[in-house]
């Protein structure tokens, strides 16, 4: 899939106001899957009317606010994602990022919600996750990045490579992290992946300038 088609398709693109019965029902169908994921429920075999009955709503509501099981997770990833990104402060974003500010603001917010982050890494399919994360870098990351930074657009090449790099890289980290029992400080992990992406985020987009 397109960076194109990513940011088209991403399901958070519409900022408009949410209806009110429209986020309830969705957040009770997230709530019945979390709960069913950690009771132990496999989620291959887990169903729509399973998880629609346990959240106390019809398959027709269900499939309404998401389409799929895997959709709820995919939401849940993006929202986590998203508002992560858009909650961090411009100057995080300004080069060079191998310094680690940026790195440091997410990892803090992501130990912030740590039960969020333990349940979409250990509990939920990876290419769920790693998808929300090709998204967020795409409609967020990137356009914070060129905007505080007034960089030129990087290449096809260099920005579809990053899009996959980044959030497998910060899959894998947080992944350790939460297989470790998020004992690690932020900072200790925030240090670690800024080793491993931040030379080259700053190669190429101090390139673009």
């Amino acid at each position: 899939m397109s960076t194109a088609q990513i940011a088209e398709q991403s399901p958070y693109r519409d900022e408009r106001p949410v209806d009110r019965r429209i986020a309830r029902s969705r957040s009770a169908i997230e709530e019945s899957l979390t709960a069913l994921l950690v009771e132990g429920r496999s989620f291959d075999k887990l169903t729509v009317s399973e998880v629609a009955n346990r959240a106390g709503l019809t398959r027709k509501t269900f499939y309404a606010r998401f389409g799929s099981i895997d959709a709820v997770v995919q939401g849940m990833a993006s929202s986590l994602f998203n508002g992560i990104l858009l909650a961090i402060p411009d100057r995080a974003y300004a080069l060079p990022l191998s310094k680690g500010r940026l790195i440091h603001a997410v990892t803090e917010r992501l130990y912030e919600q740590r039960d969020t982050v333990e349940f979409l890494t250990k509990l939920c399919p990876n290419h769920l996750f790693l998808q929300a994360g090709r998204e967020a870098v795409v409609s967020i990351l990137f356009r914070r990045i060129f905007e505080v930074n007034d960089v030129a657009p990087i290449s096809d090449f260099d920005r579809d490579y990053l899009m996959h790099l980044l959030p497998t890289t910060l899959h894998g980290a947080i992944t350790a992290w939460a297989s470790r029992g998020f004992e690690d400080s932020p900072d200790k992990v925030a240090d670690f992946a800024a080793e491993m992406w931040g030379p080259i985020c700053d190669r190429i987009f101090q390139q673009s300038d």
